[in-house]
């Protein structure tokens, strides 16, 4: 394996996590910020867009049955996206709260039982709405 380190100086080689993490987190919700004041300030060039469309049903793709069930078990708009923060958050989180070194999943029955749970939660949730 090639050493990337040799001939740079310590400001060269900046640690990626968690100062790059940082920075695409700091990007991304400054994006997500733009379009929100967007929709907040200019409602109407968002709105005519979307008028040719609010009369055409669509099905929502194979991978996000689950996420629509989940939406109409839930009948409350702010759990629901509460919901699915929490649940984007604890994925993204999972590597960095994980501290040992065993690196096959198996060997780790906490994390290992919360990927079956998780794989299960949306297999049966899918599948409920696909056959609705």
């Amino acid at each position: 394996m090639a050493d990337y380190s040799k001939g740079r100086s310590e400001e060269e080689l900046e640690a990626f996590y968690p100062n790059e993490i940082l920075r695409h987190t700091l990007i991304t919700f400054l994006f997500i910020s733009a379009v929100m004041l967007g929709v907040l300030f200019l409602p109407e060039s968002f709105q005519k867009a979307t008028d040719e469309f609010a009369s055409f049903q669509t099905k929502p793709p194979w991978f996000l049955l689950p996420f629509y069930h989940l939406s109409s078990l839930i009948n409350n708009r702010v759990w629901y996206v509460s919901i699915l923060v929490i649940y984007a958050i604890t994925f993204i989180s999972v590597p960095f709260l994980d501290r040992n070194t065993e690196r096959r999943l198996w060997k780790k029955p906490i994390f290992f039982s919360i990927v079956i749970i998780n794989i299960l939660m949306i297999f049966v949730l899918g599948l409920t709405k696909y056959l609705q």
